[in-house]
């Protein structure tokens, strides 16, 4: 296993950085694996509170009021449809998050 090289360097003193985030959502046994990118100055949990609240916008909707939702699947391949009829929004899937994993960081162009 290789260990990426997360330098600070290349998110300080007003140096931006494009950041890939492995995002893991689940209930139960069902998952929902994805791969966000983060553009800025920002590290740590920022980056995967701004991964998750761009994973919220890339959702699909559904009904005329445009409620969001998820699919996650089981290793047998059955999907548990999960949404957001509370209205809650991004909290709404981060409560599903069970894991987080800053993959990559580069200084943008």
């Amino acid at each position: 296993m290789s260990v990426m090289n997360y330098d600070p360097n290349l998110v300080c003193s007003g140096r931006m950085a494009k950041q890939k985030v492995k995002l893991i959502f689940g209930q139960w046994d069902y998952r929902a694996e994805g791969v966000g990118e983060v553009r800025g100055n920002c590290k740590g949990l920022t980056v995967i509170e701004s991964a998750i609240s761009s994973a919220y916008d890339q959702l699909p909707t559904m009904h005329s009021y445009e409620l969001k939702y998820i699919n996650l699947k089981n290793s047998k391949g059955d999907v548990l449809e999960c949404c957001d009829d509370g209205d809650e929004g991004e909290d709404w899937l981060a409560n599903m998050l069970i894991s987080a994993e800053i993959i990559s960081i580069e200084p943008e162009l």
